[in-house]
């Protein structure tokens, strides 16, 4: 009687079975190996991040006075863009050009929306749209700030308002989580913090948890000047930045708590420059120039990058790591070339715009730049900025300086200033001649005003 793994055909049982096991594993891999190859990589999940009134301001971006570590750890482990603008620095003029792709003079949001500015026309191409054609469940947690809000379909919305009281904060990270978690297809999550907006609150809810000090932090250099009661002023904003941190710090702890952070594009903005003199309101470095950091696990070399990019760069770029419809004739440039870490031929000139804040402040500019130049030209000759005679005269109360009528702190006089070539004189700002300024990166821009 043979029995199994006895008698003289024991050897050739075993011989065939362990052959057979050697084939099944075989078939198995070559077959996983060729669907594999059939397979195209999952979309990522995309979380945009977005704050408020917030330049470069961050350690990561070598500022000396930010407290950044959360921000900086994102910066760290992927692209760290150095040269990012605005298309234009005003709220909803930006955040219309962050999710559709255009210029405020295409899209037609050229003014805020709590004053009645609206897109041109309906049916404008965005990204939450687009992205929920392609299979994404779409969230936004914080102001849209655009009209009609009806053309931007998010499927999950909460904490509508701008919050600039800094109502219930640790609610962002928890409204992300729950949306994260609610479902499995891929989502387009916008966040969006209501730091570092004025009023610059000191502290909110124990945050910071040390603030800083007007005897700690100096003005940022493009302000021009740097008084002891302005440092205080400074000090808050750094103090808003440092909330916004740990803020950003608990919604990627939230991320990661999911399970879902290894397959999630994660994009953290500004939406513009600080309010601060020669910031918000202008074609100048200070209102055009944002952070811009981008983190794809796996799929980005950690670097920074020097390349001219503008927040109409990231609807292209979306939509196609999304395998999303693109949309034609976008002005922007998909950015994905500039995720390896090699030279690219890429983009000489930058251009941005500003045409009013709210509907009695028209002043229309047109900015336009290469790595080391800037031109600025005013649309009306010899008029002076209708919305910064206010601003200087709030600053200069604020400060605790003495005003003597607070003149118009910026003309098409035809004038050449700088960044650090503002001074104060009798209470106004006066542009001067020649000369570089510099942002918090130490790099330099000549900035020319024409009629």
């Amino acid at each position: 009687m043979n029995r199994a793994g006895k008698g003289p055909l024991a050897p050739w049982r075993a011989w065939k079975s362990g052959y057979s096991r050697s084939c099944l594993w075989g078939f198995l891999v070559l077959g996983a190996v060729l669907f594999s190859r059939e397979l195209p990589a999952a979309p990522p999940n995309i979380l945009l991040i977005v704050s408020e009134d917030n330049g470069p301001e961050l350690g990561c971006y070598g500022d000396p006075y930010a407290r950044t570590p959360n921000l900086d750890g994102l910066a760290a482990e992927g692209i760290r863009f150095n040269r990012a603008f605005v298309a234009q620095a005003g709220c909803s003029q930006s955040r219309a050009s962050i999710l559709t792709g255009l210029y405020p003079h295409q899209h037609g949001q050229i003014g805020l929306a709590t004053w009645n500015f609206s897109l041109y026309r309906k049916g404008i191409p965005n990204l939450p749209r687009r992205l929920k054609g392609a299979g994404y469940r779409t969230g936004i947690i914080g102001k849209l700030h655009i009209n009609p809000a009806s053309e931007f379909p998010f499927d999950f919305q909460e904490i509508t308002g701008a919050n600039f009281a800094r109502k219930d904060l640790g609610e962002y990270a928890k409204h992300a989580r729950s949306f994260i978690m609610a479902g499995e297809a891929p989502f387009f999550l916008s966040v969006n913090f209501p730091e570092a907006h004025d009023p610059w609150l000191r502290q909110v809810g124990g945050l910071p948890g040390n603030p800083q000090t007007g005897a700690e932090v100096k003005a940022m250099p493009y302000m021009g000047i740097d008084p002891p009661a302005m440092r205080e002023m400074v000090a808050d904003y750094y103090n808003c930045i440092s909330r916004l941190d740990s803020l950003v710090g608990d919604l990627l702890v939230a991320l990661r708590q999911s399970g879902k952070a290894d397959n999630t594009m994660v994009i953290y903005l500004g939406d513009h420059g600080a309010d601060m003199l020669r910031g918000k309101r202008t074609c100048y470095e200070g209102g055009l120039r944002i952070p811009l950091l981008l983190r794809w696990p796996g799929r980005i070399h950690p670097q920074t990058r020097e390349e001219l990019v503008s927040t109409i760069d990231l609807m292209p770029t979306l939509l196609a790591v999304a395998g999303a419809e693109p949309v034609p004739d976008l002005p922007g440039r998909d950015l994905r070339p500039l995720f390896e870490a090699l030279a690219v031929e890429w983009r000489q000139y930058l251009f941005a715009e500003y045409h009013m804040h709210s509907a009695n402040n028209y002043f229309p500019q047109r900015a336009v730049r290469n790595n080391r130049y800037k031109l600025i030209e005013s649309l009306l000759p010899g008029e002076a900025h209708p919305d910064y005679g206010p601003t200087f005269s709030k600053i200069v109360k604020e400060a605790g300086l003495s005003s003597a009528g607070a003149a118009p702190v910026i003309t098409g006089s035809g004038t050449a200033g700088d960044l650090a070539g503002t001074i104060l004189t009798s209470g106004a700002m006066t542009l001067t001649a020649g000369g570089a300024g510099t942002v918090a990166t130490g790099q330099f821009v000549n900035e020319l005003t024409i009629d």
